[in-house]
């Protein structure tokens, strides 16, 4: 297993391992679902395709982020696996699920988010207009 890793590591492009470079999410319990979204967006913009991972509680988290993101046409799904993975606890190894939802960025995501910033960047135009009435 091991050594298969290496192999790979040493065909894949030399890539300095941070979080400009990776494609990879953990999603926490700790912040909601538009946090996620938002981060899912910001990743899809370098990359082809991200992947949430979550523990335990978090499941729902990144399922709402995924079904987010790709209702409003950021992204496509992938793939979903779920593995069961050992963690260690304060009573001893315990089993929790563990989720990998893949995503791909989705043929509009330029034009969809270049109308969301748009859409934003209105909302936050009229809000401001708005104070100035009051």
């Amino acid at each position: 297993e091991m050594d298969n890793a290496a192999a790979r590591d040493q065909t894949a492009p030399s890539q300095t391992p941070g979080p400009e470079n990776t494609n990879t999410i953990n999603v926490s319990t700790k912040k909601n679902p538009n946090f996620y979204v938002f981060l899912g967006k910001k990743y899809l913009e370098d990359h082809e395709e991200i992947e949430l991972h979550a523990l335990g509680n978090a499941v729902s988290t990144s399922v709402i982020a995924a079904e987010n993101l790709v209702r409003n046409e950021y992204a496509t799904f992938a793939s979903i696996q779920t593995r069961t993975i050992s963690v260690a606890g304060t009573r001893g190894e315990g089993k929790k699920a563990k989720l990998f939802i893949t995503l791909k960025r989705h043929p509009d995501f330029k034009e969809n988010r270049e109308k969301f910033n748009a859409i934003r960047d209105e909302n936050e135009r009229l809000a401001k207009t708005k104070e100035g009435e009051t």
